[in-house]
């Protein structure tokens, strides 16, 4: 039982030194993720942003937790899940407004990987702050970059499936 209550206390002193931004952060991805369960249409550039803009923060929580050496290991787990998602047969067709504007059906996975890519985060930050010699254990920061870098390639994946399969509407030929 004094186990049990120790590890509960361990956690509560995790949370209520987590600094607020963390708790902003995670409602912002929240409420972001949360819009992405309506249908909606967005241009080419909004489509891409959020994969990069997501990548980019993946990229950097790997690097900040594991140095600049871990990159590599991201960029594979990115790759191969790009590559799955190249290799997947289209099973829909995005359709497109005459705006050229995408119409993305609703889903529930955006905010899935968001929570996961968020949680991933939190959870190594805290780990190395109580275990910082795990920051030099190849096997976790090949894995845990391999997984930074998976969920990044799953936002990437979906845009390029998206684009891939978007019927765009033909160029009005000049006069």
């Amino acid at each position: 039982m004094s186990s049990n209550l120790s590890s509960w206390i361990v956690v509560a002193e995790i949370l209520r030194h987590t600094p607020v931004g963390v708790w902003f952060a995670l409602a912002a991805i929240t409420v972001f993720g949360a819009l992405q369960w309506r249908e909606r249409r967005v241009s080419r550039t909004r489509l891409l942003a959020v994969p990069v803009a997501l990548a980019a923060y993946s990229l950097w929580a790997t690097c900040s937790a594991f140095g600049v050496d871990a990159a590599p290991a991201w960029l594979a787990g990115m790759a191969l899940v790009l590559m799955a998602g190249y290799a997947l047969p289209s099973t829909r067709t995005a359709p497109v407004d005459a705006d050229g504007r995408v119409v993305m059906a609703g889903s529930a996975v955006p905010l899935l990987a968001m929570w996961a890519l968020f949680g991933l985060r939190y959870v190594v930050a805290v780990a190395l702050a109580l275990h910082a010699a795990w920051a030099k254990s190849l096997p976790a920061v090949i894995g845990l970059s391999l997984l930074f870098g998976a969920l990044s390639g799953l936002f990437a994946a979906r845009a390029w499936r998206v684009l891939q399969s978007a019927r765009w509407p033909r160029a009005v030929p000049a006069a």
